[in-house]
């Protein structure tokens, strides 16, 4: 992997990777840096860093959903609050891992970006397993391999490595994106990633 990669750790459950994961096919692009999707459990990043999720808190909750908002004009993406948030992705993201081991990493980001879609545009409930199962058969996976695949420990095992990856090189929230050794959190900092890349 080169010093140049962009990790991208992220949770279909998040709406600001959501957002993120709609910039970083042209940042890649851009800056010419590859960019590698890790998908992680955002939930047990928060127990291991001690961190909450934002829309814990009733103020931050309500300034949030106008936050998420304004970032989506701002992309010129589209974006439904879920009715669903949040959401129990832990069969989510084990099926993004079972698309990785079953059709590689160029597998994961067109299945991510389906569930995003389903999930941040469309309102679908991405933890239902005819739903990933549709959604995988739509991006060109075998729907039947991807759900045995999740199911299987090699899967969780993985999640769960790659989840405390992150967490031990700092991971507190979602997205987290790692250039070589540092570390940018949030859909904001993409910017910054960019003047890295291109200094």
């Amino acid at each position: 992997m080169s010093d140049r990669t962009i990790e991208f750790f992220f949770d279909i459950g998040s709406p600001y990777s959501y957002l993120a994961s709609t910039q970083v096919a042209p940042l890649s692009e851009r800056t010419g840096a590859p960019v590698r999707w890790r998908p992680f459990l955002l939930g047990g990043v928060f127990k291991a860093s001690g961190n909450t999720m934002p829309a814990s808190v009733q103020p931050k909750a309500r300034w949030m959903l106008g936050d998420l908002q304004r970032w989506a004009r701002h992309y010129d993406v589209p974006f439904k609050m879920s009715s669903r948030f949040p959401l129990n992705t832990l069969m989510t993201q084990r099926a993004l891992v079972a698309s990785g081991r079953i059709g590689g990493e160029s597998a994961v980001d067109p299945f991510a970006c389906a569930l995003y879609e389903a999930y941040w545009v469309q309102d679908r409930n991405v933890a239902d397993p005819t739903v990933i199962a549709e959604i995988a058969g739509a991006v060109g996976l075998d729907p039947d391999a991807v759900l045995a695949g999740a199911a299987e420990q090699e899967s969780k095992d993985r999640l769960r490595a790659d989840t405390d990856e992150a967490v031990k090189r700092g991971a507190f929230g979602a997205p987290t994106f790692f250039v070589g050794d540092t570390m940018f959190w949030g859909n904001a900092r993409l910017m910054l990633i960019e003047a890295m890349l291109s200094s």
